[in-house]
């Protein structure tokens, strides 16, 4: 079955939903391990510092349709087993306006196991940066309640970025969660499910 897409709306987005089947022709898998330090300074020249790690699984795989079209993948975060010759369909989607998006589900056609990407991961890639518009409008309320009234100009200092920054991230979340349970996945994920695995 060759690439294709299929509009989907979440959270009033357009997206593209897109796919690929192949036979598996290479898969490498990586761990990375993320190390942060945070150091804080305290009276009497004090200082403490605590140090962080994560785990980031890395995995880079190949892929060629029945009719021999290559395409590589590699995904952060977003790990499946599969092995060379097994034929998996890739899921994924592209917000209006973008140019890549996050992988949204892997179904490998030999074990007839499905493979979704948590919530979070898709959150991550579905959020949409500030606009000069967005923080500009912000700024003119601060500037003007800050005239008004002094307490409601450092309530709305303190209150509009947070506000601003739970609306975004609440943003992400809705459309990430109307992707990965909506239909239009689940559609495409039916078509796909009955494809038989190609020759090895």
């Amino acid at each position: 079955m060759p690439e294709g897409s299929k509009t989907t709306v979440p959270d009033g987005r357009r997206c593209e939903l897109y796919y690929f089947t192949g036979k598996v022709l290479s898969s490498q898998k990586q761990k990375e391990t993320q190390i942060s330090s945070t150091t804080q300074h305290h009276a009497n020249n004090y200082a403490s510092t605590s140090v962080s790690s994560r785990t980031v699984d890395h995995h880079e795989f190949f892929l060629a349709d029945e009719g021999g079209k290559e395409r590589a993948f590699k995904t952060v975060d977003f790990d499946f087993p599969c092995r060379e010759g097994q034929t998996l369909s890739v899921m994924w989607t592209i917000a209006e306006g973008k140019n890549e998006g996050p992988f949204l589900a892997v179904r490998n056609h030999n074990t007839q196991e499905r493979h979704e990407a948590s919530q979070a991961s898709v959150a991550a890639w579905m959020e949409e940066p500030y606009t000069w518009g967005v923080i500009g409008v912000a700024v003119a309320i601060i500037i003007v309640l800050f005239f008004v009234n002094g307490t409601l100009g450092f309530l709305a200092l303190i209150g509009l970025p947070i506000y601003g920054w739970w609306r975004k991230k609440s943003r992400a979340k809705s459309a990430a969660k109307s992707l990965l349970g909506g239909d239009a996945l689940r559609q495409l994920d039916t078509q796909l499910a009955p494809l038989k695995p190609f020759a090895v």
